[in-house]
């Protein structure tokens, strides 16, 4: 409206000099439109380019972060457990402390709930145990009958993690399946969907062919989280650790997939982080987070 603006004052005072006749403010006026539509194009790129620059800004962020610890993964063999003794932990540049002297023992097969309100440190927890942030006083420690080894980058094999959210890449369910295990069977892969409740996928038209987006695309919210429990369920380790699984589930769904958890998932310790009471109920133990008090049961 600028540009259409600009060219008829100057084509009225034009006029009134005699400087500009009626037909050239007229052709003035239908080129404002030519030269305004490749502006109003490029301005559309700006979003694209402010995209790209915050990328770059996020992926030097990544490359200056420091280098974890390597070394030779260390897994161990038979029923595990997870025992943290009195763990102390705050964020840099936080006074409050998230976690103050946490102690529990998640023993060998057992289906434990941890049920708290945002903010009380479950999904810490979940960090502190994949060794992603290290504890400011006491210690995580990963067992078994015979040893016991402290939780390091090391550990994280006998690890399997399911996060919060939608997780699945673009290509087929097949694919994003063997991303937990590339050696599974077609067996494997099946049983895993069954115990995720998601047979669904066997009434899709490609079956496990199916194509989806990243994210998920072409799949509901619920489809794609039991896609993702299953592929947790297919990577070797004897931990499974779930992060609110069940948030896009209906309530039936939801008490099925802890039933068959719980049923079929042996030789597995089961952590798994809710706020839902009623999923609490269906666990063999329950810790019960709230801000710097604990309640076990």
């Amino acid at each position: 409206m600028t540009g259409y603006a600009v060219a008829f004052l100057w084509g009225v005072f034009g006029l009134r000099d005699g400087t500009v006749t009626f037909g050239m403010m007229a052709a003035f006026l239908q080129l404002v439109s030519q030269i305004q539509r490749p502006m109003v194009d490029m301005s559309r790129q700006i979003p694209a380019f402010i995209r790209v620059f915050t990328a770059t800004e996020r992926l030097a962020e990544l490359t200056s972060l420091p280098l974890e610890r390597q070394g030779k993964s260390v897994r161990l063999t038979g029923n595990l457990g997870i025992r943290i003794s009195h763990v102390r932990f705050s964020y840099p540049d936080s006074g409050r402390e998230v976690l103050a002297g946490f102690s529990h023992d998640f023993r060998p097969g057992s289906l434990t709930a941890i049920v708290g309100e945002t903010g009380v440190g479950k999904s810490t927890l979940i960090k502190l145990i994949l060794a992603l942030v290290q504890p400011k006083e006491g210690n995580i420690v990963i067992y078994n009958e015979q040893e016991e080894v402290t939780a390091s980058p090391q550990t994280r094999c006998n690890l399997s993690y399911v996060p919060q959210g939608n997780t699945l890449f673009s290509g087929t369910i097949r694919d994003n399946l063997l991303i937990g295990n590339p050696n599974a069977t077609e067996a494997d892969m099946r049983s895993a969907l069954h115990t995720a409740v998601a047979d669904f996928v066997f009434s899709l038209p490609g079956g496990l062919d199916t194509a989806c987006g990243e994210q998920g695309t072409g799949l509901s919210e619920g489809q794609a989280q039991r896609i993702a429990i299953a592929r947790g369920l297919l990577r070797p380790g004897n931990i499974l650790l779930l992060d609110e699984p069940s948030s896009a589930l209906d309530g039936e769904t939801e008490k099925e997939l802890l039933r068959r958890l719980a049923k079929e998932v042996t030789g597995r310790t089961v952590v798994l982080i809710t706020h839902r009471e009623r999923i609490a109920g269906l666990c063999s133990k329950v810790v019960r987070m709230k801000e710097y008090r604990l309640e076990f049961k």
